[in-house]
């Protein structure tokens, strides 16, 4: 069995602004640092625009632009299109979100000879559940399966699960803290794989 573990550095910058009551837009930049958080590995752009339809249902619509290195020197670079909705549910101390997201993208356009097709077509529903403890503290589980339209026949279908298990907490106004264990079970794919991931992270809120 090959066991391979890898500390990696994730640094991320999202901003959004409301346009008015029910449209906001957003940019999003996240940089990677892998091989023990010595070599750059992935970064992407994110940019888009979220509707909402009322209180507690939203459409969201992004594209990305990924940077990522493949196994030797170069870099792998995908043009990615997504909209999501989002369904939230609040029920005493319970809070429920329902992620319903739809995505797919140009991968290596100018080098590959498939670059010029559009390909990846998933659908991916995730839920969260979380609940609200004394003392700023916010446990959560979360399940996410991911069903793929095209590729080779070993590809297609439900081909990707994660599940997630995360604490929040509230360290100011302005800070939160959020640790979160990772498990992702590629099963459909042609060399079936499991990754695990722990995680720790800070936010700044800069506007309440």
């Amino acid at each position: 069995v090959l066991f391979r573990s890898d500390f990696q550095t994730w640094l991320n910058l999202e901003v959004e602004t409301p346009i008015n009551k029910r449209i906001m837009i957003h940019l999003e930049h996240q940089t990677r640092f892998i091989n023990n958080s010595a070599q750059y590995g992935y970064s992407y752009f994110d940019a888009g625009g979220l509707y909402r339809f009322g209180k507690n249902l939203r459409l969201t619509f992004n594209y990305i632009f990924v940077n990522k290195k493949r196994d030797d020197p170069s870099f792998s670079y995908r043009h990615q299109f997504e909209w999501y909705l989002t369904y939230r549910k609040k029920v005493g101390k319970f809070t429920f979100f329902d992620r319903f997201l739809g995505d797919m993208q140009f991968k290596d356009f100018n080098s590959d000879a498939e670059g010029k097709r559009l390909r990846d077509f998933y659908l991916r529903n995730k839920i969260t559940a979380r609940y609200k403890l004394p003392h700023k503290f916010t446990p959560y589980v979360a399940a996410e399966l991911y069903f793929k339209f095209d590729g080779m026949y070993y590809e297609r279908g439900f081909n990707r699960t994660r599940l997630f298990y995360g604490l929040l907490y509230n360290l100011t106004e302005h800070w939160l803290a959020e640790t979160s264990y990772t498990m992702e079970f590629n099963h459909d794919a042609k060399i079936p794989s499991n990754n695990y991931f722990l995680s720790f992270g800070l936010v700044k809120t800069f506007f309440q």
